[in-house]
């Protein structure tokens, strides 16, 4: 674009084009959700979306009692850590050096049921729309 045009014309077409009818009606309120509590510490959930279902019921637990949990009942040997692995899974990994770059995955613990669709995780699905 040339040095004299810069200031004086819109750069990408229709932006700001009937914008003024769209921002005057008001959003619907989004119902309140009641605090859900985890159920291994009792203490409130303030981000559900990191949540995980509990072991044996479909109750939520905070990410972290759920790490500790299985930090408390797995027997972890040197280089040994524990990791989440995605799809309500942990896994007990080895790492090759000290640089902790790359690893190994020794066993593999289910933590939630697979498959199952909890009501909590689907309520908060609702909510943001997915």
């Amino acid at each position: 674009m040339a040095e004299g045009n810069k200031d004086t014309r819109k750069r990408f077409g229709r932006r700001g084009r009937d914008r003024g009818d769209r921002r005057s009606e008001p959003k619907p309120k989004v119902p309140e959700l009641p605090p859900v509590m985890c159920s291994m510490c009792g203490k409130q959930i303030f981000d559900l979306s990191s949540a995980l279902a509990g072991q044996s019921g479909a109750d939520p637990v905070h990410f972290d009692c759920a790490l500790a949990r299985m930090a408390e009942t797995e027997q972890l040997g040197p280089n040994e850590k524990i990791a989440y692995i995605g799809r309500g899974a942990f896994a007990v990994v080895e790492y090759r050096d000290k640089s902790m770059t790359a690893f190994t995955v020794k066993r593999r613990v289910q933590w939630e049921k697979e498959g199952e669709k909890y009501e909590w995780r689907r309520a908060m699905q609702q909510r943001m729309g997915l």
